[in-house]
């Protein structure tokens, strides 16, 4: 990747593939729901939003490695000595994809996210709600992953925090079309760069289906 300096001219190329920006936008509303339902005490609708974000995640894992190019976790802007650069030329370095903070706040939300869910599965409010699988486990163990499922959900806020504070940091200041990248794909990209594959249809079937056999799964154990 450039260090920054002049760039190329700019033109317009699809970056994200409809299985991401999918995705990304359901995961968006599915997260809400979570803490809406959660505030309001609403634990079925809660459990059924937790198996639709499993499922989200399950598809994202097979994505991450067979998907579209920019989509790939090999694609994510990890190294510390990218992302001190990144930093020390003001965060202006041109990526089409992920940049460096980009990509390690996706990891933490993943992260973040995965944690939450298999929590979820064994928590219980004590009085009238239990995790799917909470009678698997013993009581102390359930207590557990309750207060982890708790701690974590507000470490996971702060996360999306910060995440959208970064986003809006450069759509206002570096005048980046990120956010409508992620709405119709395309974004304005140094020449130099060539159009990323788009992954499969035949991995996104796979990924669906082993997404729908897990939970399916999951399902005949309650």
């Amino acid at each position: 990747m450039p260090s920054g300096g002049t760039m190329d001219k700019l033109r317009s190329i699809r970056v994200w593939d409809i299985p991401t920006r999918l995705f990304h936008w359901l995961l968006v509303l599915s997260v809400a729901g979570l803490w809406y339902t959660g505030e309001e005490g609403d634990m079925d609708r809660h459990v059924i939003l937790g198996f639709v974000v499993l499922s989200l995640l399950i598809f994202r894992l097979f994505w991450g490695f067979w998907g579209g190019d920019l989509s790939r976790f090999k694609a994510f802007q990890l190294s510390p000595k990218t992302t001190i650069r990144f930093l020390k030329n003001g965060m202006k370095t041109d990526y089409p994809g992920h940049n460096p903070l980009g990509s390690w706040g996706v990891v933490f939300i993943l992260l973040c996210l995965t944690v939450q869910v298999v929590t979820g599965l064994f928590s219980n409010d004590s009085i009238l709600f239990d995790g799917p699988l909470v009678r698997f486990v013993s009581g102390d163990f359930s207590s557990l992953m309750t207060t982890i499922h708790s701690i974590n959900f507000d470490i996971l806020l702060g996360i999306l925090a910060v995440h959208i504070a970064g986003v809006l940091f450069h759509i206002i200041f570096h005048k980046e079309d990120i956010l409508q990248g992620m709405i119709h794909g395309r974004r304005k990209i140094s020449s130099r760069y060539e159009e990323p594959d788009r992954g499969s249809w035949e991995v996104l079937a796979v990924a669906i289906l082993v997404a729908v056999m897990v939970i399916t799964w999951m399902l005949d154990l309650i």
